[in-house]
């Protein structure tokens, strides 16, 4: 069954262009601390030097809880793709990413990111440097992106 949203309007997340982050949609409401990890551990700079971090512009509403990737949609302004915080996020701290270019031969499609390597997906969507076709090609067969490209 699909979940059904409260959501009275769209919501249009402040995206700034010249910012270069990602939107990160927290659909999953059960556990406040636990989504404060998992938000700070995907944020968290990586690298020799501790440079490269996440930005991840968060939408927080509770009229997303429980939406699903179709629902993204219709309920949020987003163009290209979204970062999820879902149930699951809230077990294993992976974020799903699910891909909103109606262009793409991968629209609608998903897989999920271990917090380490949320900047190299952010980044390299961002930056159009690699598109989601070949992010998903790196995840594992398990679905789970964990590739952090020597950071």
């Amino acid at each position: 069954m699909a979940a059904v949203s409260n959501c009275a309007a769209r919501i249009d997340p402040p995206v700034d262009e010249l910012d270069l982050s990602g939107v990160l949609l927290r659909t999953d409401y059960t556990d406040d601390d636990r989504f404060t990890k998992v938000l700070a551990d995907s944020r968290r700079p990586a690298g020799a030097h501790g440079v490269y971090g996440a930005k991840l512009l968060v939408v927080e509403d509770p009229c997303l809880a429980r939406i699903t990737p179709e629902q993204i949609i219709e309920l949020v302004d987003v163009e290209d793709f979204a970062f999820v915080a879902d149930a699951r996020s809230m077990v294993d701290s992976t974020l799903l990413v699910v891909d909103l270019f109606e262009d793409s031969d991968t629209y609608l499609t998903a897989f999920r990111v271990i917090p380490e390597a949320v900047f190299v997906v952010e980044a390299n969507l961002v930056l159009a440097n690699l598109d989601f076709a070949d992010l998903l090609d790196v995840a594992g067969s398990d679905g789970v992106f964990r590739e952090t490209f020597g950071l």
